[in-house]
């Protein structure tokens, strides 16, 4: 075998290898196909309450901010006053940021990197609900991932935000949050419900791509990317 055709062997088993989700492993919500999943998905307890309180990001980096957001006005926790909607209290982008959030990162500093899986983890919990951080890492393997998420998105308690790498899903960009509305068995897919919605819909993606897109390392923060799981 000549070193041109070891080399050019070697290039393709290399994209192989860490390719990104194909079009086909991508399904967009609005499409025959997804309607077909939504129907037959069992576990969707929390998803109409999701998208009654859909945030977008108000910026590039804000993904984080907007699910957390999303996640607690779907709950019905109690969100503190807003001057505009008085008398009537919803979290939104600005009033999230308590004095129990500033001390875990500044407005400023989440417009210049965003935050961390565990910093997401430490902004949610702050208003009193209960959340389980989960890296994508040994001993947690797919099969975890999928029951522990699974079992969240059929409890209308609960709810589940994922921290993953874009690339791997096929998108620009690098790391990302945004929760979860759903999982369907048979097709063995989630619903991603992306925050990012002046640029991207909901897509259903299988359950082995997300993974592969959470077992990745978030270099800020010197660990895996994964997921929440929060519980009223």
């Amino acid at each position: 075998m000549s070193i041109r055709l070891c080399i050019g062997l070697c290039l393709v088993l290399g994209c192989l290898a860490v390719r990104p989700a194909s079009a086909a492993d991508v399904i967009p919500v609005d499409s025959p196909a997804a309607e077909q999943i939504f129907d037959q998905a069992k576990a969707k307890a929390g998803f109409w309450r999701l998208m009654q309180h859909f945030e977008s990001q108000a910026d590039q980096t804000y993904c984080g901010i907007a699910s957390a957001v999303t996640v607690l006005n779907s709950l019905d926790v109690t969100a503190p006053s807003s001057p505009a909607i008085y008398p009537y209290r919803r979290f939104d982008e600005s009033n999230i940021f308590t004095d129990a959030v500033l001390a875990i990162k500044a407005p400023k500093m989440v417009h210049l990197g965003g935050l961390t899986l565990d910093e997401l983890g430490q902004v949610i919990s702050s208003f009193g609900v209960q959340v389980a951080v989960h890296h994508a890492d040994s001993p947690l393997d797919l099969d975890g991932f999928r029951t522990l998420t699974a079992a969240a998105l059929a409890d209308p308690d609960a709810r589940v935000i994922v921290n993953f790498q874009r690339k791997l899903l096929g998108e620009t960009g690098e790391g990302h949050h945004s929760p979860l509305g759903a999982y369907d068995a048979a097709s063995d897919r989630f619903l991603l419900l992306d925050v990012a919605r002046y640029r991207l819909p909901p897509i259903w993606v299988s359950a082995a791509d997300l993974w592969a897109a959470m077992n990745t390392d978030d270099t800020d923060a010197n660990a895996k990317r994964g997921f929440l799981i929060i519980h009223k």
